[in-house]
């Protein structure tokens, strides 16, 4: 299993281009950083080295999670359409294995990735701007922050996941989990008043806003935990079905 989740590792660093994926939100931190100096020289506000990084990092996290997306993408669906997938199913394995090792090493690699923009984000927030807290109370206040937008990451990437093995298809595994991630909140606002409201995932994925930012979203439920635990069903949903149609499925 170990081994599977570095063969995946490996894919996405040199397939995938993971590195130019770092390099751009590494561009990205230093543009914001420029268009913090330039706010601050035309307005005279001040702008925090804590809230540069929660503001750069709540950004730059939507980018990881689409970009997540697509790799969990290309890992089946991608390989799908090139036939490499098949390198993997004719080796003494299980599919069980095979899917587990894939949906877990990018996982993984999302959950890294996360990491380093709320470190980049920190440090240079902390390089360039007033320190107004203890560094301690703003790394926490960023790991925080970062441990309630995960629970969106695993539930996209899995959604992602179920789809690329029901299609196939790179282009409608991109498409249809993209759209509620744009458009979940919209449909929130707008079904918000009826009491089924609750039992659509969507309204429950963006935990942050729902749960963190007080008073933009209204809950879903009482307390955050119910919402985790509604998403964690909902994902184990996605995987089991995905386990079940990628064991039967034929490769070609």
């Amino acid at each position: 299993m170990i081994a599977l989740i570095k063969n995946e590792w490996m894919k996405a660093w040199h397939g995938r281009k993971v590195w130019v994926f770092m390099l751009v939100m590494a561009s990205f931190i230093l543009l914001g950083l420029a268009g913090a100096f330039f706010i601050q020289a035309n307005t005279e506000e001040a702008l925090t080295s804590a809230e540069f990084a929660e503001l750069g990092t709540g950004v730059l996290t939507t980018f990881v999670n689409l970009y997540a997306v697509i790799l969990i993408t290309g890992a089946l669906a991608g390989e799908y359409a090139t036939g490499t997938i098949k390198q993997l199913l004719i080796r003494p394995v299980s599919r069980s294995k095979v899917l587990f090792a894939k949906w877990m090493g990018n996982m993984l690699f999302g959950v890294v990735l996360f990491a380093l923009v709320a470190a980049g984000t920190f440090t240079v927030g902390w390089a360039f701007f007033s320190t107004e807290q203890p560094i301690v109370e703003t790394l926490s206040a960023l790991g925080e922050m970062t441990l309630y937008m995960l629970p969106t990451l695993i539930f996209y990437m899995s959604l992602a996941t179920l789809i690329a093995v029901l299609t196939k298809s790179t282009a409608l595994t991109i498409l249809i989990t993209f759209l509620p991630y744009f458009f979940a909140s919209v449909l929130q606002m707008l079904i918000m008043q009826y009491e089924w409201a609750k039992w659509v995932v969507f309204t429950h994925v963006d935990v942050y806003s729902n749960y963190h930012l007080e008073g933009i979203m209204e809950p879903p439920f009482e307390n955050v935990w119910l919402s985790l635990g509604f998403i964690s069903l909902h994902v184990a949903a996605f995987l089991i079905v995905a386990h079940i149609v990628f064991k039967k499925r034929d490769v070609l």
